[in-house]
């Protein structure tokens, strides 16, 4: 019973979340009208699923369906599907997966939604297994119901994308890797070979985890053991590859490039970035211009993709349900990420999670390429570490209570190991506030346009003096006192020319104001107001009073006044703040535009 019922309530849980994600496709797409059991099936959902979901859960009807975007895209290339393996820029898995709901759907478009739907659902079971795994099932069934009613994970599940469905062969395929990795046998070995080739038909960027993945479960193991799991690794290896390599050759073949479908969209991204792109360009090309051209701005780029932007973008769909739920779980799963290094199967679940957003973390600045959906396939990785974090303050707590002076707990372990969590929190953090100074630097060192911006990682171009930031439809710090300084990485001395865009808070009684560099006086500017743009003020700083380094360009205002004084705009602040400007950014130009 302890073994059946958790399987049987994630089950339940599992259908549960395919209900309300049908529920979705119902209400965005209406109901399908034929054949007999997709008509039962969605006139009965809404009935059903308003017993179970919240008020808040809603989706507005989307009259013209699938237009734009990928979705109308797999639609045609589903349709055209002519063998599994054919060569296309698109990989065959979430393909025939389309294709067979559009044989089930009688050729219908709703089919794609219904192949997405499948495959978020299908995910929630994954979660179930995973977080078992690496916790217990009473956390498996917990993960499970926090993966089946996250409402971002139900919406972007009924639009048609492949993203649902690669999330839940990541989550499947990291079930199969931990067990691999706890009992290396031939059966481990199978199921890992399956679930990893099947992510990589889906995209074939998954190699990025897939390959870390096998060689970890090499590495981390007694060296007497390594002999035998070498071999369960390398059977995995070639069933996964004897599942993906028919895919590489065809495109090999067929185009003269095996990894056609992932270099094929460089031009996507190089054409975001304003760079050529009539000409194709590998991949791998692509990345190693990146890093040659700004090696301090692509590590600053890939870290904040890695570890920043995917995390701080989730946990926000559970406002439905009770306000407090998203950021509980936002709390618990990084306590979880912290912890997991230390037991062999978060080793685990930390290189999948990390390596397979490396593809990711490269290109989440460029045009579309931090869309949600991106990284939909870390969100089960996160809920799982999040209630392993729970599972094991649980344990603790209740060892601590059962062996309450009867014997000591190994409490010296427990602080070394928070110590080393405490130092490489602090390190990461640090090297997270810092960057942005030195990429900042790196441009400039190359005489390129680069903009010094309000926002959250500003701190250190921003000392005293201003206001936390602030989106003011742009984002701004308003200056508190009677002088505001912004700090600017200058590596040489010579003439710099930038522009300062500010706006008085107070524009009837603030005309100018005095500019001050290194303390010394530059000049003076008449400010001007427009409810439309922000003004745009040109400086030249002469080479005389320029310093190698850090350097302080220091903003007077003609007078300040209260923030309750400036009006409605500033009540964000505290009413008696003396307030002078508001600031957006400080472009330093580069050579070009002297």
């Amino acid at each position: 019973m302890r073994r059946a019922v958790p399987v049987a309530l994630a089950l339940l849980v599992t259908v549960y979340g395919g209900l309300v994600r049908l529920d979705a496709v119902v209400e965005r797409y209406g109901a399908v009208e034929h054949p007999g059991w997709a008509r039962r099936l969605t006139h009965a959902a809404p009935r059903w699923a308003a017993v179970v979901k919240p008020a808040a859960h809603r989706w507005d009807r989307v009259e013209a369906p699938y237009q734009g975007g990928d979705p109308i895209n797999y639609l045609r290339f589903a349709r055209e599907m002519q063998t599994f393996y054919q060569p296309h820029v698109r990989e065959p898995l979430f393909l025939a997966w389309t294709r067979g709901f559009l044989w089930l759907l009688s050729d219908q478009d709703v089919a794609i939604s219904f192949a997405s739907a499948a495959g978020s659902t299908l995910a929630i079971f994954g979660v179930y297994l995973l977080t078992a795994a690496i916790a217990s099932p009473a956390a498996g069934v917990a993960a499970a119901l926090l993966l089946a009613c996250e409402y971002d994970l139900i919406t972007w599940g009924m639009d048609g994308w492949r993203d649902d469905t690669f999330m839940a062969t990541v989550v499947f395929a990291a079930w199969a890797f931990v067990r691999l990795h706890r009992r290396p046998a031939f059966a481990t070995a199978l199921i890992a070979g399956v679930t990893a080739g099947l992510a990589c038909l889906t995209r074939i960027t998954a190699l990025s985890f897939v390959i870390p993945a096998l060689l970890l479960v090499v590495i981390d193991a007694p060296h007497a053991a390594r002999r035998d799991r070498a071999a369960r690794a390398a059977l995995a290896a070639i069933i996964c590859g004897a599942l993906v390599a028919p895919f590489l050759i065809s495109c090999a073949i067929a185009t003269g490039d095996p990894f056609f479908a992932i270099n094929y969209h460089t031009g996507y991204y190089r054409f975001g970035e304003g760079l050529p792109s009539d000409q194709p360009m590998s991949t791998a090309a692509y990345l190693a211009a990146k890093v040659a051209g700004h090696p301090l701005r692509a590590l600053d780029t890939v870290l904040t993709g890695l570890f920043v932007q995917p995390f701080v973008t989730r946990f926000h769909g559970y406002e439905g349900y009770a306000r407090h739920i998203g950021a509980a779980v936002e709390w618990c799963s990084a306590a979880g990420l912290l912890v997991l290094p230390f037991v062999p199967a978060g080793r685990m679940l930390i290189v999948i999670l990390v390596t397979s957003l490396v593809p990711y973390a490269f290109t989440w600045n460029v045009s579309g390429g931090g869309e949600w959906r991106f990284t939909m396939h870390a969100y089960p990785l996160y809920v799982a570490a999040a209630l392993f974090a729970v599972d094991r303050a649980s344990r603790y707590v209740l060892a601590l209570w059962r062996d309450s002076g009867r014997r000591a707990l190994p409490f010296r372990p427990v602080v070394v190991r928070a110590a080393m969590v405490a130092l490489l929190a602090s390190l990461a953090w640090g090297s997270y506030v810092t960057l942005p100074w030195f990429v900042v630097r790196e441009s400039i060192v190359r005489q390129e346009d680069v903009s010094i911006e309000a926002g959250p990682r500003d701190r250190w171009f921003f000392p005293g003096g201003w206001s936390a930031p602030h989106t003011d439809g742009v984002p701004v710090r308003v200056s508190l006192g009677d002088r505001a300084t912004v700090r600017l990485p200058l590596p040489a001395r010579r003439d710099y020319d930038v522009v300062v865009r500010l706006d008085p808070v107070a524009p009837d009684r603030q005309r100018r104001a005095t500019i001050l560099l290194n303390r010394q006086l530059l000049g003076a500017v008449y400010l001007q107001s427009d409810p439309l743009r922000m003004g745009a003020y040109r400086l030249r700083l002469p080479q005389e009073r320029v310093r190698i380094g850090v350097n302080e360009l220091t903003i007077v205002p003609e007078t300040v006044v209260t923030a309750a004084s400036a009006g409605p705009r500033f009540d964000w602040l505290d009413p008696a703040a003396r307030t002078g400007i508001r600031l957006w950014y400080v472009r330093v130009l580069g050579n070009g535009n002297r």
